[in-house]
């Protein structure tokens, strides 16, 4: 049977779209990371150097925040403990507890890897236009704010309920 030439060409899922534009990006945040110093890191590693900041935080929070399980994210913690990015320290609050933090060599990488992302931004706007990233920046925000505001601890949710 030959398709009806008439039927509209059907649109790729968004789900689709925003998977292979994430692939692209991380894909250009690699080759970047894999000229540094920090070549060793791995993708799973993102969900510590996205969160983990200060004095750190307990495991239970932080696989909270990366959407995984406890036991997921204490192996990508005891990975980068092996690789010297991390470290477990008590709790100051709860000496049974430990937080999670990074040690000095980890807060490096995690300036670089912020850095390059910054960098691949940059390179994106060039690429497509400052108003469209802008606005997809925005848009994907909105979003966020609205569909699971609690995701993105990073964003200040006051200035995100007005959009």
């Amino acid at each position: 049977m030959r398709p009806d030439s008439r039927q509209p060409t059907p649109r790729i899922p968004l789900t689709g779209l925003l998977d292979v534009a994430l692939e692209a990006l991380l894909a250009e945040f690699r080759v970047d990371l894999e000229r540094s110093e920090f070549a060793d890191i791995r993708p799973t590693h993102g969900c510590v150097f996205r969160f983990v900041k200060g004095e750190g935080m307990r495991l239970t929070r932080l696989a909270e925040l990366a959407s995984m399980t406890k036991q997921s994210v204490g192996e990508v913690v005891d990975d980068l403990v092996d690789r010297g990015y991390a470290e477990r320290v008590p709790d100051p609050a709860d000496r049974r507890a430990k937080l999670i933090r990074l040690t000095e060599r980890g807060k490096e990488a995690q300036t670089l890897g912020f850095g390059i992302f910054a960098e691949v931004e940059k390179r994106w706007i060039d690429r497509y236009g400052r108003d469209r990233i802008e606005q997809l920046r925005e848009t994907l925000e909105a979003i966020v704010a609205v569909e699971s505001p609690d995701a993105v601890p990073e964003l200040e949710r006051q200035e995100l309920a007005n959009v």
